[in-house]
């Protein structure tokens, strides 16, 4: 029998019970979606029409901007001045794409490419960059299909895209968003390939990837003073792309009667709020631009962007252009190039590209647009699947069903392919996509669906077993070693914190967010010292109060801090010229007091090594080496920031700090090469500060070792003392008795 006391049972309950909590709350918080295996192919599609339908365009250029939100590209103050002339003279079709939270990259492009929402979990995958899971290998997309088309693919710039599509690209020349301050060459080694790889017609789709404006954006905000320039960039690698696509295009279909022509796609993966970061669901972040243009636009009549349908004229606008739903692009592109829509797209054909005379070719998409989505919706609404399968059996029924409008739209087709009346086509138009409005909202709230009564239930398991957990250790506690325990605890849980941090720092939005990083782990490790000055049998009652004095203080500068950016507080204060260079001057000048503190407190644990001795010199050499090390990358910092606002703000440094900019060390140095210096002194420091404690404790041992050398080499010395003196003693005895 198993000795097992009260004490383990009750903990695995709790246990039980925080498990049970925690999968309440992921089932709620991450939804179910309904999800096809597999990859769509042409014989599945239903289709009204005996031949295929012919594409649009048999080359795609997809240019993605990182970050590029709707008024960057079609606002009034746009820098895109070559985009905007084809916008205004009616050759390019603009739009605000609107995305769902998360807005970051890896979740973006995953909607940009197979026509899906994403969730939460994919912004988990976002920081792992080398998950196999975030591969897109298994999941059905437009690349995928274009590839499956015998199409020729290259690929440059962000390299996620190359963990996405692993084998997809014929040619590829990935970029790294490590570097948040390069707003330069991450740009300039993707533009490269515009004068090198997009003049050879050895392509049949190029996709670029621009990841400057987001740098920019996180360092400092779309009113950065980069942020035109960079827009304007942007536009003169667009008009490379577009003069050379119009040039290679006019001369295929001289040479091909068969060639289609170019469609080029810019676009961003999600927008920025007005602090530059992204992630979250703000107007800002969930606003990305979109601009379909082509050559081949050009020769059609100029005409302001009038809808085919006229339900359409209702839909929202923003900037004077329409808003569609980012997903929509995915169904677009298979309707334009002719292939199969990917089996879990969620979006819906953009009519705006097409014109009012083109009935036939919209009537076809729209109807494998409809059928791709009534069979994924089939899966949560059964009765669906009849009118998918069997339509011309339910055109008659009765039922107010939206599944009805599919069946109706079929019939209306098939008579339009006889009769040819136009207003017979724009009728079935219309019912093919109610139906697909209707079958995509109620898909897409299916995706993003959080069960709330879930969310609840699994925080308020979570919450009693960690009330329980509390009891548990308060009646079962042992002063000492529950005190030892917690500063065991807390030197983990700090190791285990730095190397999280230091994980963070590869991902562009944690370190825009990196103070709150800081919040929660300084927060945490004072709450857990306060915790351990309870426990201690001898700290005084000041001692005690001290740690519980900084956890309070900490939460009140945190609020206040958190309050004054709601409040436009901090705007307020930072009017006044130089205020913000002297707080930071400040707080760095705390940091290196604070050093030099925490080593005066450890030069007098080092007061008992002997001064003469080889530990002692190293002991001031390394705290030496650290005071330098604090110093240096205290100024290094103050370089870096000062960097960073000089372009536009230069004037409103105080001269003293200015001079700092005029630093030799920091003159050859480009403001990468200085980030790297910080961060290389900032490891060395950690370096120096563990050689310090080793230095320190591997002294005492030595000490405490000598000495116990001492001690036995005293009583040894006593032991043959005494020996010599018994021996003298009884050489003289001898002595004595042979003379007698």
């Amino acid at each position: 029998m198993l000795n097992i006391g009260p004490k383990t049972i009750y903990t695995c309950i709790l246990a039980l019970i925080q498990i049970a909590g925690i999968a309440l709350f992921c089932k709620g918080f991450f939804p179910y979606k309904i999800y096809l295996s597999g990859y769509a192919v042409r014989s599945d599609q239903f289709s009204l029409h005996e031949q295929p339908q012919e594409p649009e365009f048999d080359r795609l250029v997809f240019v993605l901007i990182d970050a590029l939100r709707n008024d960057f590209l079609i606002g009034k103050d746009s820098g895109f001045n070559f985009v905007n002339s084809h916008i205004e003279q009616g050759t390019a079709y603009p739009f605000t794409a609107k995305a769902t939270a998360p807005t970051v990259t890896l979740p973006r492009i995953k909607a940009l490419t197979t026509g899906t929402i994403p969730s939460f979990l994919d912004a988990i995958l976002n920081i792992a960059e080398s998950d196999t899971t975030s591969s897109l290998e298994n999941h059905d997309n437009w690349v995928y299909q274009f590839k499956e088309q015998n199409k020729t693919i290259h690929f440059f710039g962000d390299d996620t895209w190359m963990r996405l599509f692993p084998n997809m690209f014929d040619k590829t020349d990935g970029t790294t968003s490590f570097f948040v301050s390069d707003t330069t060459e991450v740009d300039l080694n993707v533009t490269r390939h515009i004068n090198t790889d997009l003049v050879k017609q050895d392509w049949d789709a190029v996709i670029f990837h621009y990841l400057g404006l987001d740098h920019i954006g996180h360092l400092g905000g779309p009113q950065s003073p980069l942020m035109k320039p960079k827009q304007k960039e942007m536009d003169e690698a667009i008009e490379s792309i577009y003069e050379i696509v119009a040039e290679q295009d006019a001369k295929r279909m001289q040479e091909h009667s068969t060639a289609k022509g170019t469609l080029i796609v810019v676009c961003g993966d999600h927008g920025m709020n007005e602090k530059g970061n992204h992630g979250g669901s703000s107007i800002g972040e969930t606003s990305a631009g979109l601009v379909f243009m082509s050559p081949r636009f050009e020769s059609r009549p100029t005409k302001k962007h009038q809808p085919v349908l006229a339900p359409l004229t209702h839909r929202e606008h923003v900037l004077g252009f329409p808003v569609i739903d980012q997903i929509d692009i995915v169904p677009t592109l298979a309707a334009l190039f002719s292939f199969p829509i990917p089996k879990n797209n969620l979006g819906k054909v953009i009519l705006d590209l097409y014109t009012s005379k083109q009935g036939k070719v919209i009537l076809n998409s729209v109807l494998l647009n409809a059928s791709q989505l009534g069979q994924l919706l089939s899966k949560i609404v059964p009765e669906i699947g009849g009118y998918i399968d069997a339509p011309f059996t339910h055109v008659n029924d009765a039922s107010l069903s939206f599944g009805q409008s599919y069946a109706r739209a079929i019939s209306l087709h098939r008579k339009y392919l006889n009769t040819k009346d136009e207003a017979t086509a724009k009728q079935a138009i219309e019912l093919y996509y109610h139906f697909i409005e209707t079958a995509q909202s109620q898909l897409s709230n299916t995706a993003s669906d959080y069960n709330i009564q879930f969310l609840l239930m699994g925080v308020v398991l979570i919450s009693c077993s960690t009330i329980g957990f509390v009891c548990l250790s308060l009646l079962y506690k042992q002063k000492k070693q529950h005190s030892v325990d917690i500063w065991s605890f807390s030197r983990y849980f700090s190791m285990f914190a730095l190397i999280l941090y230091a994980s963070s720092m590869f991902a562009s939005s944690f370190v825009e967010e990196e103070h709150y990083t800081w919040y929660y782990l300084v927060q945490t490790l004072t709450l857990l010292s306060a915790i351990s000055s309870f426990r201690s049998p001898v700290l005084t009652v000041g001692q005690m109060l001290y740690p519980i004095g900084l956890c309070f203080a900490q939460m009140l500068l945190v609020r206040t801090a958190i309050a004054w950016n709601h409040n436009n507080l901090s705007d307020l204060i930072l009017s006044y010229t130089g205020v913000q260079w002297h707080l930071m001057g400040f707080a760095l000048f705390t940091t290196v007091i604070f050093g030099i503190n925490t080593l005066y407190k450890l030069s007098s644990q080092s007061s008992t090594i002997d001064v003469n001795s080889t530990a002692k010199i190293i002991h001031n050499l390394v705290r030496a080496a650290i005071l330098t090390i604090v110093v240096l990358n205290s100024l290094l910092v103050f370089v870096y920031k000062l960097r960073t606002a000089a372009a536009d703000a230069i004037d409103e440094v105080p001269g003293i700090y200015a001079s700092l900019l005029n630093w030799e060390l920091v003159q050859p140095l480009d403001q990468i090469a200085l980030g790297k210096l910080i961060y290389n002194y900032g490891g060395a420091g950690l370096f120096v500060l563990g050689g310090l404690f080793y230095v320190t404790k591997r002294a005492h041992l030595l000490e405490l070792v000598q000495d116990d050398d001492d001690e036995q080499e005293e009583q040894v010395d006593g032991e043959e003392e005494l020996q010599t003196q018994a021996l003298q003693q009884a050489q003289e005895q001898g002595v004595i008795q042979v003379g007698k």
